[in-house]
């Protein structure tokens, strides 16, 4: 685990925050990382802080880091230090719009670190191409992309099960889509649905659902934002077995519930 890491980027984070046209988010809340597989629940609380700044040239940026501390009583990995976090660095553009339809481009490094669910290192860096449209009660997108996958897995599992240092890592070309839908409620309410899936050449690696049920906390502090979210994830383990071993791992998913509270600055 590099703690350093996490502090460098919230530094560089700060930065970017610093110049002209810059906006920070903050939130905190409590978080619940659950196993279903193993029938595991480990609840914790949460921070993080985000970075949206358009330069001069009109050139979109993003970053953010989300840092989670768990309180690890089922100790699925013996050896888990209950600290983990996500990363998150992007850029976007327009192609083409009219009216209320958009297409566009994205470019993002997204990385995970430390699951209680045995993930050891993720990063996934993909250009990819987008749809949306944005009207006043749905709002729908799709997205198609080709990059790198790498997903690590935390060694302390595996080698009880026969695997050794080099089956721990895939890495690979692998292409994405994704198709996601807001829904507006009134003028406070929103509802967030998202579908996500990974391939390579040969088979599916892993694919991510995400839902989040948001209200407008404006009137309690600046940009305030109150939110209800989850995160699942059911990862291919095949590409990682031998023959005739037990899987590298006894679970093949995760999830993350999380409620938490938003502020602008």
């Amino acid at each position: 685990m590099n703690l350093p890491r996490i502090f460098a980027v919230l530094l560089l984070a700060g930065a970017a925050a610093a110049g002209e046209a810059a906006e920070r988010r903050y939130s905190i809340g409590v978080h619940d990382s659950v196993v279903p597989d193993a029938d595991s629940h480990t609840y914790g609380i949460s921070g993080s802080v985000s970075v949206e700044k358009r330069t001069e040239t009109g050139r979109h940026l993003t970053g953010s880091v989300d840092v989670f501390v768990d309180h690890d009583q089922d100790h699925l990995d013996p050896d888990h230090i209950p600290i983990w976090w996500k990363v998150h660095l992007g850029t976007d553009g327009d192609l083409w719009q009219a009216a209320a339809m958009h297409v566009g481009w994205t470019a993002d490094v997204n990385t995970r670190m430390n699951t209680v669910s045995s993930v050891e290192r993720q990063i996934l860096a993909f250009p990819a191409i987008t749809a949306r449209y944005d009207g006043k009660i749905l709002q729908p997108s799709l997205k198609a992309g080709a990059g790198w996958f790498f997903l690590e897995i935390d060694d302390d599992v595996p080698k009880t099960r026969g695997y050794g240092r080099d089956d721990f890592r895939n890495s690979t070309l692998a292409y994405e889509v994704a198709a996601d839908l807001t829904v507006r409620i009134g003028a406070s309410w929103s509802v967030y649905g998202q579908a996500q899936q990974w391939r390579d050449s040969h088979v599916w690696l892993q694919t991510q659902y995400k839902a989040a049920l948001r209200m407008d906390a404006s009137h309690w502090m600046k940009g305030g934002e109150l939110a209800l979210s989850a995160e699942a994830n059911e990862y291919n383990l095949d590409v990682y077995s031998h023959p005739g071993a037990l899987p590298i791992l006894p679970w093949d998913d995760d999830l993350l519930i999380r409620l938490s509270l938003t502020a602008t600055r």
